[in-house]
């Protein structure tokens, strides 16, 4: 299953039933990085063999471009419409399907929107 480092504005109850259904997740408040910059965001989730997933469409998209453009990989950023907390389970709905669909080597240096596509 995949590795997802949420970011810092995803809920705790998103974390929770993303692992519950066997994903591998980390948070920022987990390894010390709470308010950190995108750019950090970005290098310890590649650093570390995470797929970044975010709320944050207006900045993140372009770090993750720019850092493309660089020459620097990633593996891999899922971007998605702030929803509702009791929107979770969509999120997860969502995710297993994407999962189901791309390998997340299929993500290397790819941004993904989570849309309703995916539902």
């Amino acid at each position: 299953m995949w590795r997802l480092y949420l970011d810092e504005n995803a809920p705790t109850a998103l974390a929770k039933a993303l692992r519950l259904q066997g994903f591998e997740v980390v948070r920022p408040q987990e390894v010390g990085l709470q308010e950190a910059d995108d750019e950090a965001q970005l290098r310890w989730a590649s650093e570390n063999g995470y797929i970044l997933f975010t709320f944050d469409k207006a900045t993140m998209v372009k770090t993750a471009v720019a850092w493309v453009a660089s020459g620097k990989e990633h593996n891999g950023v899922i971007v998605c419409e702030q929803m509702p907390r009791e929107a979770v389970s969509v999120i997860v709905r969502r995710l297993k399907k994407l999962a189901q669909v791309y390998r997340p080597e299929a993500l290397k240096n790819v941004t993904v929107y989570l849309g309703a596509v995916w539902d």
